[in-house]
């Protein structure tokens, strides 16, 4: 899976499990609401790291959780194998 794909996931699955919407998140962070569709929506593929920083601290949790999950250990980057292989 791709990294930015496995991150939305994760960001998905923590909201679920929080109870917590797009609009509650905006409260939350400060974070517009449009920003966080249209990352999880995949309509934007990057995402800050000090974004996800703030929506981690704001779910619960801490960047070092949020990638202690193992499915980042197999997670490659977009197109990068492509690159490293030219």
């Amino acid at each position: 899976m791709d990294f930015s794909d496995l991150v939305a996931t994760k960001l998905k699955e923590l909201m679920k499990e929080k109870d917590v919407t797009t609009y509650k998140l905006q409260d939350l962070t400060g974070i517009y609401n449009s920003t966080i569709s249209q990352f999880l929506t995949r309509k934007t593929r990057t995402i800050r790291l000090e974004i996800l920083f703030i929506i981690c601290e704001a779910l619960g949790t801490n960047l070092s959780e949020f990638f202690a999950d193992g499915r980042f250990k197999n997670a490659e980057a977009h197109d990068w194998l492509k690159k490293k292989e030219k």
